[in-house]
């Protein structure tokens, strides 16, 4: 269901909205998600806003909501976008607002290709967790990229391919 500013709303108490700069730090990450934002710096943590179209996943009544996640896509240019997510650790109705979330973002700017770049090791604790997440947004493993991370780690390139 939308509501009036645009937000989309299920039954279950999760609400997808525009994202805000604000959100980031309101949000109980997940281990593999805060290692990442630290290790690069914590960019999602200051007051400039991604480029793109980008959302945040919330729980609770409108007034007193609770970011869960946020994420986005932003422009590569020819087509491709790049994807980004930074989460709590999510129930199943979670994935699945994240899901649709992606989904949407793909009809709206009509990308060609998407692509999201996930840590090559797992992360103590969570384990592949990550890749899982990859494959359930239907995006492919296309290879490995050594030494691409800000701290020198490896990483698997993810990508989908949308008609």
């Amino acid at each position: 269901m939308r509501t009036d500013d645009g937000a989309l709303s299920a039954r279950c108490g999760l609400t997808l909205r525009r994202y805000s700069p604000g959100d980031p730090p309101r949000i109980a990450a997940r281990a593999d998600f805060a290692a990442e934002q630290k290790a690069a710096g914590e960019p999602l943590m200051g007051p400039d806003r991604p480029s793109g179209l980008c959302w945040t996943l919330t729980a609770g009544p409108l007034r007193w909501d609770r970011p869960l996640a946020c994420g986005g896509i932003e422009p590569l240019g020819h087509g491709r976008w790049s994807g980004w997510l930074y989460a709590a650790d999510l129930s199943p109705r979670g994935w699945s607002m994240v899901r649709r979330a992606f989904r949407l973002m793909i009809a709206e700017t009509q990308a060609r290709r998407v692509e999201i770049a996930v840590r090559a090791a797992p992360i103590p604790g969570v384990g592949w967790a990550a890749h899982d997440y990859a494959g359930m947004l239907g995006l492919t493993r296309e290879g490995v990229m050594r030494a691409w991370g800000p701290d020198g780690a490896d990483y698997v390139l993810y990508a989908g391919v949308f008609p």
